[in-house]
């Protein structure tokens, strides 16, 4: 910032010449001497620096104390010369290092420094002399332009502001014209012409000024024409190889004449010829062109000069296009061939390819293709036509075969391509040694070792779409290379990416030999999609993988080796690099039961490409360990199983006895399939007897005298009514009479499916709720069987004394046992089991060998007052029984109507 304040103050000290000092304007303190507007650079320049006497006055200075500065540069004291205590003086050397302003200094007490004066240098070069004056003169329709323009070389850069005044003068007048760059414009009002015309360049500039050499011109000299129009093209069938090319006067031939020059060339090349200007020379208005291709399309451009060669040429003038015509072909069609195999009759199929003729040899179009095939040793020739560019023929007999194909147009026919097939049974001619092919600027380059006594060479290519398959017809490319040649460039379009079949036929004569082939890139990338990897077996510490070939369009290169990365879960990634020819690779030192991260990427020459990632487990036993554990436990339980049912089988008895005690089956007792109201069914003949030994059944009936005698007869009312369940009113089969579970009793509804169920509830015990012809107990009796066994199919046979045997609980007297044996229970009505009769017993009996008591008995019982408590049950005998027979009489259940009666 202070230097920027500093430069500001030095401008207006030097536009102002007074002396800046810091802090104010002291007027009158100083100058520098002298002030150039501009130096010369490379040249010495001495400035003096006077300090006036107030200056010195006013800071005590002098001129020991003054110094020189370029801008920030301080200039060395040796370079100064002290003239007196008020003045110095400087010579430097004017560079383009030195940078403006140069300012006088002086250093006041307390280093303080101040600006006396300071001056800009414009630094730069005097103009040199004009050189290589030129003018011109424009064509302005059928005349000249009014307008002379010219330009000059001004020389080295002057680095100063320079002028130029063109001057030009003639006899009777005089013309200027200033600029500041290196050409300028004489305005005319007529363009003189067949006049001598002065012309030259004065530049000028601060250091000086210099003056060019004068010319001497004719305006007519210094003329550029206006481009020729052409007007036409045309071309004659006698003459295919010219075309007349015809144009208009552009200028009139009053004022001077012109001569011309013709270029041509093809649609198809950058190239032009031009004819000589001895056969375009004079003033002419057309032109033929000759040695021209047949039938290929030419263009054209003319151009103009003065006819004596002073001037300007002219613009060459827009093109025009015209085609020569036809002739007949000139070159022979590119013939090659591909053989199939030999059939069992030695025929083989042969596809022959040709190329159409360059346009250049063609001459014409290329109206269809004579192909003559003749075999040897056969005078016979098969010739046909063809207009496409292939054909299929069978070669029978394995004969030798000349092949030859010619191509014709309107004109006629083009000389014919040849080429020989050996015989199959003929020995193949040798082929080339050391074939190889590499990618090289962008193209296929095929190198291969010479061949003997050879012709030339066929190299043939084609775009491979399998792996080790041959190419289509169609995609086969070839070319022919000279004898002397060992390489070459595939030409074509040769893609990146795709893999390519080159083979190299040496060709003996016209017979080709055999061939010898490679695959190359011309440039390899990176696969388009990875292998896809998977386990084929695991194992407890090793995995077999196996990954799939990536198909042939997405390799993009050679695969040179596959990479497989595997990683534990939580563990470090490893890779292990396979070659290309494996595809499966065993993992091995691997984590028991443990959990793979794994993918395969395959490699090219240009990169890789990962696959998509598969996780497997270890096993956790290894194959086989798990069997070899099972199957020896397997087999010892096996064998101790047998031997045990061995022994089992031999001590079933003894085992029998202390498992399986023998406990009558409740399921076999007959009274489990029987229902009160059923009729009672027996599993005897109609011949058996019920009652084998004649016995009947009589009851002894004990009358109990009950005050509440209503109550106990509602009580039997609602019993009669039938269905209900309590642990309280009845138990089980098999319980006792205080351990056996809660039982339901036999409802009417229910007793169809408790005859048929086995496992239905037995009822032996039943709720005592009525009385026995109007006799009426004080209170419900409630009698439970005191077996802990149930009565089972043992009750049914005679001989184990079940069927008509005493009932646990009671005494022979029919009476209830327990601790009291002598009480006496006048509440309590029991019955007994019925006496077993003589056959010839009362017929009143029923089925079951139950007889009913008698009534008269019953009632003369409760008449006389034998329902006292304390007298002895009295039986009424039937029939004349006697009552002896009483005390040995059987007792049993009481069958009833509707459900069992109280006990």
């Amino acid at each position: 910032m202070h230097v920027s304040q500093n430069l500001l103050v030095l401008v207006l000290c030097a536009q102002l010449n007074v002396l800046c000092v810091m802090g104010g304007l002291d007027l009158q303190c100083g100058v520098i001497e002298p002030v150039p507007s501009a130096v010369e650079l490379h040249t010495e320049f001495t400035a003096t620096c006077v300090l006036f006497e107030s200056c010195i006055r006013q800071h005590v200075a002098n001129a020991d104390d003054m110094y020189w500065k370029f801008q920030q540069h301080k200039v060395p004291k040796e370079q100064y010369t002290k003239i007196n205590d008020t003045a110095i003086r400087i010579t430097v050397n004017i560079t383009d290092e030195l940078n403006s302003p140069l300012t006088c200094n002086v250093m006041l007490h307390g280093q303080v420094e101040h600006n006396i004066y300071g001056i800009f240098l414009n630094k730069g070069f005097p103009p040199e002399k004009p050189q290589n004056l030129t003018c011109i003169v424009h064509q302005a329709g059928k005349g000249l332009s009014d307008t002379m323009l010219c330009t000059w070389n001004p020389g080295r850069e002057s680095h100063l502001d320079t002028r130029y005044t063109l001057k030009a003068q003639t006899i009777t007048n005089t013309y200027e014209n200033i600029s500041r760059i290196d050409e300028g414009e004489l305005k005319m009002t007529t363009m003189p012409v067949f006049v001598n015309m002065m012309i030259w360049v004065e530049a000028e500039n601060q250091l000086g000024k210099s003056t060019s050499k004068q010319s001497y011109l004719d305006p007519v000299d210094v003329v550029k024409p206006s481009p020729p129009e052409i007007e036409k093209i045309s071309s004659e069938k006698e003459f295919p190889n010219s075309l007349v090319v015809s144009w208009n006067l552009i200028l009139n031939p009053l004022l001077f004449k012109l001569k011309y020059n013709i270029r041509y060339r093809s649609a198809s090349s950058s190239d032009w010829t031009e004819v000589p200007l001895s056969e375009t020379g004079s003033s002419i208005k057309s032109f033929r062109l000759q040695d021209l291709k047949p039938y290929t399309e030419y263009r054209v451009s003319v151009r103009c000069i003065k006819e004596d060669g002073f001037g300007y040429w002219s613009d060459w003038s827009k093109e025009m296009s015209a085609t020569t015509p036809e002739a007949k072909p000139s070159g022979k069609p590119d013939l090659w061939r591909v053989i199939g195999p030999s059939d069992s009759d030695k025929n083989r199929l042969v596809t022959l390819m040709w190329k159409e003729p360059d346009p250049s040899v063609a001459n014409g179009k290329i109206l269809g293709y004579e192909v003559e095939i003749e075999a040897r040793h056969y005078p016979a020739v098969k010739r046909f036509t063809v207009n496409g560019t292939s054909a299929d023929y069978t070669l029978t007999e394995g004969a030798t075969y000349r092949i030859t194909v010619a191509a014709f147009n309107s004109k006629g026919q083009s000389p014919r391509a040849s080429l020989v097939i050996p015989a199959d049974s003929q020995k193949e001619l040798p082929s080339v040694e050391d074939l190889k092919a590499f990618p090289q600027d962008g193209k296929l380059r095929v190198e291969w070792k010479a061949a003997r006594k050879i012709t030339e060479y066929v190299v043939e290519w084609c775009a491979m779409m399998e792996e080790g398959g041959g190419c289509s017809t169609e995609s086969i490319e070839w070319q022919r290379v000279s004898e002397l040649s060992i390489n070459t460039f595939l030409k074509g379009d040769i893609k990146p990416l795709k893999r390519y079949k080159i083979s190299v036929f040496p060709v003996y004569s016209g017979t080709p030999g055999a061939c010898r082939s490679v695959e190359e890139y011309l440039k390899q990338g990176c696969p388009t999609i990875g292998p896809t990897v998977r386990t084929r077996k695991k194992e407890r510490n090793g995995a077999l993988l196996e990954w799939n070939l990536i198909p042939f369009m997405s390799r993009n290169g050679f695969i040179r080796n596959y990479t497989i990365f595997y990683q534990a879960e939580g563990g470090v990634e490893e890779s292990i690099t396979v070659d290309y020819a494996n595809r499966q690779y065993t993992l091995t030192s691997l984590g028991t039961n443990t959990m793979y991260a794994v993918h395969v990427s395959a490699n090219t020459d240009a990169g890789s490409k990962n696959g998509s990632e598969f996780t497997f487990t270890t096993l956790k036993f290894a194959p086989g360990e798990i069997e070899a554990i099972v199957v020896p436990v397997c087999l010892g339980f096996l064998f101790t199983a047998v031997v045990t049912l061995l022994f089992c089988f031999n001590k079933r008895d003894l085992i029998k006895k202390h498992i399986w005690p023998q406990v009558p089956d409740p399921g076999n007792s007959r009274i489990a399939n029987w229902s009160p109201d059923s009729p009672v069914r027996h599993n005897f003949s109609p011949k058996e007897q019920v009652c084998p030994e004649g016995i009947i059944t009589d009851f002894s009936v004990i009358n109990i005298e009950n005050d509440n005698i209503d109550d106990y007869n509602k009580a039997s009312d609602s019993l009669k009514k039938g269905k209900y369940t309590s642990e309280e009113h009845s138990s089980g089969i098999g319980g006792s009479s205080c351990m056996s579970s809660p039982r339901q009793s036999v409802s009417d509804s229910d007793e169809a499916d408790s005859a048929q169920t086995t496992s239905s509830t037995v009822q032996y015990s039943s709720v005592v709720a009525t009385s026995y012809r109007g006799q009426l107990p004080s209170a419900p009796v409630f009698t439970r069987s005191e077996s802990t066994q149930p009565l089972l199919d043992c009750e049914e046979r005679p001989e184990d004394q079940h069927l008509y045997g005493n009932l646990n609980g009671f005494n022979r007297e029919g009476q209830p046992q327990n601790s009291e044996q002598g009480v006496r229970h006048p509440s309590r009505l029991y019955f007994k089991r019925p006496r077993m009769i003589n056959e010839d017993a009362d017929p009143s009996c029923d089925s079951l060998g139950f007889c009913p008591a008698d009534e008269v008995t019953l009632q003369d019982s409760a008449a006389t007052g034998t329902s006292q408590p304390d007298r002895e049950r009295q039986t009424v005998p039937r029939n004349g029984i006697n009552a002896s027979l009483e005390r040995n009489e059987t007792k049993s259940y009481v069958p009833q109507q509707n459900g069992y009666r109280a006990q």
